[in-house]
């Protein structure tokens, strides 16, 4: 059993490895899509070692090999290449007659011959587009236009633009199943800009723009004048120029209140104008193509100039948070208008300044200082302008009434005083001084020379303004000194005096103890002495003794050493003393006596 097994194991074996596999030819894509210039590569790979094969195309043979031998048809030797290796096939600069199957026919070494075809696709770029119309002249809402655009090329597509944004079919714009063409109902003069998107898969191109010549208008003329004024002097040349929106341009006719004035063309030119020239001017407009009328009107005046402009008040001196002024602008002609200017500023409305609805008076109401200055009134029309000025001066005061110097006041005898008044008031204030109820003088200052001791006591001025009728005082207290009286604190100067002195003790009083530890000395307090220049020298006897400085002038006479007294007066920096006061300072002295 076991070698019956064994047997029928080893005739499988033998049978499966003499069965021969097929051969075939394998390849990545059955079709190659390639631009018209392109290289068209035909990739294969046979599935076992080849001996032969050739590639044809249409029923004739583009090339053959032979192991590394390659031969090729004389109409693609200068462009095709075979790889042996493999049997692919390189078609150069391929045309879009290339376009077809190409089959491949491979001969093994072992193994029947394999076929396999691949088909090429040469594909042909875009050409730039043409749109064309039905309509050339189409009229504005009557006409219907319908644009076909046309581009060669490998399966091309079509898109519409217009102004470069892509055309949503809607009630006016259809387009065909192919889009190939666009249909517009009721032209308009804003369609242009119509362009045609041709494309295939690897290319595109976009038409000129596409205008349509859309016949329109007339619509409503404009009329200028030059100059521009509505209202007019007589004698002065008035030109009116009439322009309209149209195509073709449209015909124009001139007409004054509804009458021809037999003039055609863009001007109307009227020379010295008159009072009879007022009216109204016409501008009629006709376009031959598209039957349709248009016109405007424009009037002037004609009219005098402006002139004879004042301004008047009826208060010349008001009175600060008193009196109420109002302003009238007065003219002569033909007056469309009043401005009123305050210091050439407009002058703005607010609950105090108000003008009347023709601008002829303007009202301020419990005029203040600020409101004073210049008011002007310009009165106008539309081609002349006069003014007229008027400058309003509001009074007050007076006020911040002062005295220079101001109060209290102390002075020496002998000396002078000018006192000095000040008041803000318009118009300016008068002055009087007094001295209780003495008048002393009319005038801004008064002065008081030489100081006296009458010269003490209140100084008042008294402001007055004669239009506000508003009075005022003020005082400032005066006082009389001594001509010698010594100030009461002693000055920085005198401070630095007395230390010094002070300094000056305390070495005399160092150099007097040293020189009492070598000698004995005797101190004692003299009751006598004279004083000559603050040196005092003292003797044992009576009477005067001769001014010394503190030597023994008599050698050869013994007697008692002369003794030399100090005395230091302090004054203050800058002050006098009289006989009198250095009579009254008491003095010490100190007598040394050596041993």
């Amino acid at each position: 059993m076991g070698r019956l097994t064994l047997t029928a194991v080893a005739v499988c074996l033998l049978i499966s490895v003499a069965e021969p596999q097929g051969f075939t030819i394998l390849t990545e894509n059955s079709r190659i899509n390639v631009t018209v210039g392109g290289n068209a590569l035909f990739p294969v790979k046979p599935s076992a070692a080849v001996n032969s094969g050739n590639w044809d195309f249409r029923g004739k043979t583009v090339g053959q090999w032979i192991g590394t031998t390659v031969g090729f048809n004389t109409e693609y030797k200068t462009r095709a290449e075979i790889f042996p290796a493999n049997g692919s096939l390189l078609l150069k600069s391929v045309t879009a007659s290339d376009s077809g199957d190409y089959t491949v026919s491979m001969n093994p070494v072992n193994g029947s011959t394999a076929t396999k075809t691949i088909a090429l696709h040469v594909l042909e770029p875009v050409s730039k587009p043409n749109v064309t119309a039905n309509v050339t002249n189409p009229v504005e809402h009557n006409d219907t236009v319908t644009l076909t655009c046309f581009a060669s090329g490998t399966a091309v597509s079509y898109q519409w633009l217009e102004d470069n944004s892509t055309i949503i079919p809607d009630n006016r714009f259809i387009l065909s199943d192919d889009n190939r063409t666009l249909t517009i109902s009721g032209a308009l003069r804003s369609d242009g800009g119509f362009m045609c998107y041709a494309f295939n898969s690897f290319s595109g191109m976009t038409s000129d723009p596409y205008n349509l010549n859309v016949s329109y208008g007339p619509d409503l003329p404009n009329i200028s004048i030059d100059p521009d004024l509505s209202n007019y002097p007589p004698g002065r040349t008035v030109t009116f120029s009439c322009s309209v929106v149209s195509n073709p341009p449209a015909e124009l006719e001139w007409y004054l209140n509804d009458t021809s004035l037999q003039q055609k063309g863009q001007q109307l030119i009227i020379s010295n104008i008159t009072l009879n020239g007022t009216g109204n001017y016409t501008c009629q407009a006709l376009n031959n193509l598209t039957k349709r009328y248009a016109a405007s009107t424009k009037q002037i005046v004609v009219i005098e100039p402006v002139s004879n402009v004042s301004v008047s008040s009826n208060n010349s001196k008001p009175v600060e948070n008193v009196d109420t002024v109002s302003l009238t602008c007065n003219a002569m002609g033909s007056i469309q208008s009043r401005i009123w200017y305050k210091d050439k500023q407009v002058i703005k409305h607010n609950d105090r300044i108000i003008t009347s609805l023709d601008n002829v008076t303007l009202t301020l109401i419990n005029v203040n200082r600020h409101d004073s200055g210049t008011y002007k009134c310009n009165a106008r029309n539309d081609f002349s302008i006069e003014s007229g000025d008027f400058k309003l001066q509001v009074n007050y005061g007076p006020e911040n009434v002062s005295i220079a110097p101001s109060g209290p006041v102390e002075v020496e005898q002998g000396q002078s005083l000018t006192l000095t008044c000040t008041a803000v008031s318009v118009p300016p204030a008068t002055y009087e001084w007094y001295n209780g109820s003495q008048l002393l003088k009319a005038g801004e200052t008064y002065s008081i020379e030489p100081i006296n001791s009458n010269s003490g006591g209140n100084y008042t001025c008294r402001v007055n303004n004669n239009i506000t009728e508003i009075s005022k005082n003020t005082t400032v207290q005066v006082t009389v000194q001594g001509k010698h009286k010594m100030e009461s604190k002693l000055s920085t100067g005198a401070k630095v005096g007395i230390a010094l002195a002070v300094l000056g003790c305390v070495v005399i009083l160092v150099v007097v103890t040293v020189l009492c530890m070598k000698k004995k000395c005797k101190i004692f307090r003299a009751k006598g002495g004279s004083q000559q220049n603050n040196i005092t020298v003292a003797s044992p006897g009576k009477g005067p003794v001769p001014p010394s400085n503190g030597t023994n002038i008599e050698a050869t006479k013994p007697r008692e050493p002369d003794v030399v007294y100090a005395q230091p007066n302090i004054l203050q920096q800058g002050a006098k003393t009289s006989a009198a006061t250095t009579e009254n300072i008491k003095t010490d002295y100190a007598e040394l006596k050596f041993k």
